[in-house]
């Protein structure tokens, strides 16, 4: 098919040059909502990482105080066969 319609070629570049921004624009929101998801899921995975390190850090104090208090034990143990 064709037209009786002359195109400047300066009509057709302003035409790609829209183009061009169009897709550029879509591109650059399509980066900045992927990287916000980004930034969620690191921010949640720092959450994540710093739970378990607090866990560890409580694990860790419960089997200090077990060993503290079989220490204690032991101690009593001691003194009380001594008196006997």
């Amino acid at each position: 098919m064709s037209s009786n319609r002359t195109v400047k070629d300066e009509d057709i570049l302003s035409g790609f040059a829209s183009l061009h921004q169009a897709m550029s624009e879509g591109f650059d929101r399509v980066n900045a909502r992927m990287d916000a998801r980004f930034d969620r899921v690191h921010a949640e995975i720092l959450d994540v990482r710093n739970d378990v390190a607090r866990l560890e850090q409580r694990m860790l104090q419960r089997f200090d105080d077990v060993d503290e208090r079989l220490a204690r034990h032991e101690f009593r143990i001691t003194k009380l066969e001594a008196r006997g």
